[in-house]
């Protein structure tokens, strides 16, 4: 039996698959960060042949029967980048003797064309994401790429799980302060670090070990308190999802087919805050009316995506 690999590579963790030329799934895996500018380049490859190897273990009846490999990488931009990964992947496939020949291609895209193949079942729209950082793309049925967003948490990430578990933090404070009133964040926050007071928050944020999934993680508060009523976490959480639709609108600006395009929802945001999700498309659909929006939960995950993009590329016997 045929089979083909897809891999969503991420800056916190990678998700692997294997499907069957008829799309079953047949295995699923999940590792570590492989995203070369979250970690060195060279701890992102040693984890990404890691996962390969853990993956193809899984199914090691299998392993010699890959027809090809899609990995989708969040924050490989340049053609060295996907070049350098996939030179790895194919000395993997190589050393390791789990091709019969030397005809198992691999293709490095984007993380947006994955989604948008998990999602829709090919690979032209918008796609905006939303989870612990935040990005627009665009792919036209012409293949041309756009993007816009995904600055990282220093430059950008309007709308992210990042943006808003910082601002919650920094509302806690000033409620601490009496610049806001009582928010519900406070003792949601003192419960999850287990505080005495929330005057102990200063020393826990500014800890080594703390850094962009632990504020990050703090976003699940704020959908928590929004959802009880709590303005301060509506009012951050309403205007992250009105800065990530200005960046969509942005992008839809730069080309015209994205005017009517279908604008894939992607992400933790979107799953789990409906107050986000829903002031974001009817900010969005505010700027242009004939945007089809689509969010399914039921979606297969990203890397299911890659796998089933790898399957259509070798049907139609394309090349890296």
């Amino acid at each position: 039996m045929r089979v083909y690999v897809g891999v969503d590579g991420g800056g916190t963790n990678t998700d692997a698959a294997i499907i069957s030329e008829f799309g079953e799934i047949l295995a699923r895996l999940s590792g570590g960060p492989t995203n070369p500018h979250s970690v060195p380049p060279e701890q992102a490859l040693f984890e990404l042949q890691r996962v390969l190897e853990q993956l193809f273990n899984l199914r090691s009846d299998l392993s010699t029967n890959c027809e090809g490999i899609c990995l989708g990488m969040s924050g490989v931009d340049t053609i060295q980048e996907r070049q350098l990964i996939a030179d790895a992947v194919n000395n993997y496939m190589k050393n390791s003797n789990r091709h019969k020949s030397d005809a198992c291609p691999v293709w490095v895209v984007s993380e947006g064309e994955i989604a948008l193949m998990a999602s829709l079942g090919h690979t032209h729209g918008v796609l905006c994401i939303s989870g612990t950082g935040s990005i627009v793309y665009g792919f036209t049925h012409e293949g041309e790429r756009y993007r816009a967003g995904g600055w990282g948490h220093l430059l950008g990430d309007e709308g992210s799980g990042y943006r808003i578990g910082q601002r919650a933090l920094q509302a806690v404070m000033q409620s601490y302060d009496g610049v806001l009133p009582p928010t519900r964040l406070s003792p949601l926050l003192i419960k999850k670090l287990n505080l005495r007071d929330i005057s102990e928050l200063k020393a826990r944020v500014y800890q080594a070990d703390w850094g962009k999934t632990e504020t990050a993680s703090i976003a699940r508060l704020a959908i928590e308190a929004a959802e009880s009523g709590d303005e301060a976490a509506r009012a951050l959480i309403i205007d992250e999802a009105g800065q990530l639709a200005d960046t969509a609108k942005a992008l839809i600006a730069r080309h015209p087919e994205f005017a009517s395009a279908q604008v894939v929802l992607s992400g933790s945001l979107f799953r789990y805050a409906a107050l986000f999700r829903n002031t974001f498309i009817q900010k969005l659909s505010g700027y242009y009316e004939e945007l089809d929006f689509v969010y399914r939960e039921d979606a297969p995950a990203p890397a299911v995506g890659a796998a089933q993009l790898a399957r259509r590329r070798c049907s139609l016997n394309e090349s890296f």
